[in-house]
This record gives structure tokens, sequence and C-alpha cells, in this order.
């Protein structure tokens, strides 16, 4: 009889435990608008379910994932490209798949760009000719395929520039701070984008909008599209509308992690958007119909049992 009471109180311990761990959330390093995409959820998740959460920076993108893949983190970020890239081993991940990623669900639009110094004499994309350009991204690949996209939609390749070699978005922009560097690339409205603008001041490029531009820019970066972005407060260095490069940003979590860890991920997520819009703009943008968009990779069955329980239909 003792033996069962001490089976029975440790399993309910082990499952306490388990509940009690915090969730891993994988991001980039601080600065970076995935590390505040982890920020804004990790608070979500304290303040709407009181579910304790560690936000975990790594040096990129391309060095969280795996970890999410082999368990080592719970919970990633990532644009819809590199989601699909990593889960199937192609692109930035070729011959390196990462089976265990499922999806839980795609935010809202990304708004990347190209930026040089507010005095530069550059005036659009196809100034860029002949300039230093920030380049390579060893720790976030992603981000190459995005500027070789943007530099297509003006009918220029990398050939075209200068590239200096850096390791993440956060050395580029430090490279154009320090003047090294022509132009350099960020998610408008980034935290680092406001302190390169504080100083040295910054200004965002054009890419246009014309179709062969935009043809020729979803052929290096298939999912991406363009959209023409208003002057802002929260975005540093925006003094006139511009078209620039837009992507769908996800959320992503380990096969093994709990279902109802998951599908608490998302319900923060999908009910707490206006409250997580405060800290991060970018959540405005956040479509609760479109959080169920298939970017084929499957979906975590937790998230499944939330889109069940509301009703959201998926969306191709």
């Amino acid at each position: 009889m003792h033996k069962l009471i001490f089976v029975a109180c440790f399993l309910g311990l082990s499952v306490w435990q388990a509940h009690a761990q915090p969730l891993g959330l994988g991001t980039s390093p601080q600065g970076t608008v995935t590390y505040q995409l982890g920020a804004t959820v990790s608070k979500a998740l304290q303040d709407s379910a009181n579910i304790p959460s560690r936000v975990q920076p790594s040096s990129g993108t391309g060095a969280m994932i795996p970890l999410v893949n082999a368990g080592e983190i719970d919970i990633g970020f990532c644009n819809s490209l590199e989601l699909y890239d990593a889960f199937h081993g192609v692109g930035t991940f070729d011959k390196r798949p990462n089976p265990k990623l499922r999806t839980v669900a795609v935010l809202f639009p990304l708004r990347t760009g190209l930026f040089v110094r507010a005095d530069s004499p550059i005036k659009s994309v196809k100034d860029l000719k002949g300039k230093t350009i920030a380049y390579g991204f060893t720790s976030q690949e992603i981000i190459k395929t995005t500027v070789d996209g943007m530099l297509a939609a003006a009918g220029l390749t990398i050939a075209d520039m200068k590239p200096v070699l850096v390791p993440n978005l956060i050395r580029g922009v430090e490279e154009l701070i320090a003047g090294r560097v022509d132009v350099t690339t960020f998610a408008l409205g980034g935290a680092k984008t406001a302190e390169a603008d504080a100083a040295v001041g910054i200004r965002w490029l054009d890419i246009g909008n014309d179709p062969a531009g935009v043809a020729a820019m979803q052929k290096v970066f298939r999912t991406s599209y363009m959209g023409r972005v208003e002057p802002s407060p929260t975005i540093p260095g925006l003094k006139e509308p511009i078209h620039t490069m837009h992507y769908d940003y996800t959320v992503f979590a380990n096969a093994d992690v709990p279902a109802e860890r998951v599908k608490s991920v998302v319900r923060a997520i999908a009910e707490q958007k206006d409250a997580m819009a405060q800290s991060m703009p970018a959540f405005r943008g956040l479509s609760v119909q479109r959080l169920h968009t298939d970017v084929n990779v499957p979906f975590h069955p937790g998230a499944i049992a939330y889109f069940n329980e509301k009703g959201i239909k998926p969306n191709k």
C-alpha cells in the first residue's frame, strides 16, 4: 500500500514538474525582431496563463532551429521559407532536414528592407552597384537569401556588389554604423535600427513595385511579396512611403512538446494580440484567421486542438 502511495506521489510530482518547467523560446540575438518576438510572447504567456518561459537567444535562426529539432529548445520563431527549408532539408538547410519541427502558427508579415546612412548619396537600390554591402550571415543564412531577393528586384546580384562578410544581422548594422559598409538589411522597426538611427541617421531604400522586379524577387525568395510601408514613429529612418519585401513569420515547436503547452502558446498569441502589440507593433498585422495557414510543414497537435476548438479553418 505504501509503495502504491509512493508511486502515485512520484508520478504526480513528475507531472507537476513537467508543467512547471519553463518553456524554452529560441530566438536570434538581442536587438533582432526574433528576440523581441520571443520576449513579447514570453510576457503574454506569463500574464495570460501564468506559464513560465525563458527566452534563449542564439547567434541566429540557422543555429537555433536545429536546437528545437533536437528538443534542446521547445519553441522557435523564423520566417515561412526558412521553416520549410529546415523541415525538408532544402535551400539554406540543404541535406540537413529537421523532421521534428512542427508549425504552431503563422503570425504576421515581416517587412524587411535595405538601408543606408541618412547622408548617403545612394537614393535607390539600383544605385547600389559597386557599393559595399553586409553579406554572408553565416548564422542566419536565410538573411542572405532576403538580400539576394531584394537585389534581384532591382536587376542586381551580389556579383555587382562588394560584399563584407558578417555572421548576423546585428553585426551588419554595426558595420554600417562604423562606416565599413554602405548598405545593410534589417526588419523595418527593429530595435537595432533605432540604435543606428540615433548613432548616424539611417534611410530606407525603395525597392520598387514593377511586376518584373517582383517576379525576380520571388524567384529567389519564393514566399516573399512586395508591400507598401508608410512612415511611422515606430519605424526609425523611414521618412516617406516605400515598397519593400514582405514575408510571413511563424512560430514552431519540437514535435514532442506536450499538446497542452503548445495549445497555451497559440491561445496566448491569438487572444493577447492587442496587449502584445503594445510592446511589438508588428502584432497589429496578426490575423487570427491566418494563424492556421499551411506552409507545408505539419502542424503540432496542440495547435490543431486550439484551431478546432475555435473553429479556425486551414488556409492555403
